[in-house]
Parts: structure tokens; sequence; C-alpha cells
């Protein structure tokens, strides 16, 4: 696989289901937190599906945890939905705000 195979736009990104390793879907990706110094996707920040979602509420997940499955179409994390669910959560306002502190609280969640 060429580098230009691996790349993938932004656009295409928002709405990508995220799942378990046994295909049961966590969420879709709603946003994409890139390092701008590093030009690397750092964080993705995942809507959660059905049961698990709590109006408004996303779980951000570092990048390196996810691979993405080609057959689904979908990214995979290690993760059980209990995980998942008990991840930080947080609102859009939240995500937003250089001062709230999540990236560091997310990348202590997932030590």
């Amino acid at each position: 696989m060429s580098v230009d195979d691996r790349l993938v736009k932004s656009g295409v990104l928002i709405g990508t289901k995220v799942q378990d390793p046994s295909g049961h879907k966590l969420g879709v990706i709603r946003e994409v937190f890139i390092d701008r110094d590093a030009g690397i996707g750092r964080f993705v920040a995942v809507e959660p599906a059905g049961l698990f979602a709590q109006g408004g509420k996303y779980r951000p997940l570092p990048w390196r945890l996810l691979t993405y499955d080609d057959k689904h179409e979908a990214y995979v994390v290690d993760l059980t939905k209990d995980r998942f669910k008990t991840a930080p959560a947080y609102d859009r306002d939240q995500l937003n705000s250089a001062t709230y502190g999540w990236p560091g609280q997310v990348e202590r969640y997932f030590e």
C-alpha cells in the first residue's frame, strides 16, 4: 500500500464509524483534532451510538488507539463498551475551550 492509498480527506473522516474489536458500533467521528505544529492527528471526538449517547457529549479518543478496518469501513478501537462508556465525555463548548484541559484528561485516562 502506498502513502497515497492511506491519505484521507478530513471531510471523509466525519461520520466514519468507530467500533470495538467484535464489530459493535461505539459511535461515529464528529471532530478531528490535528496537532498544527506536527501535522498529525491527535484526537477524534466520537459521538456515542444509541444507548451510549449522553445528550450532546462526545468522547475524545487518542488517534493512536484507532486502526482502520477496510472490510468494515470503520475505525476499530481496542476498548470494551464499558470502558468506552466511562471514558471522559465533553460538550462542544468544553472541546472548543483551550483552557479546559481535556486533552490531558483524555491522555491520562488512556495511559
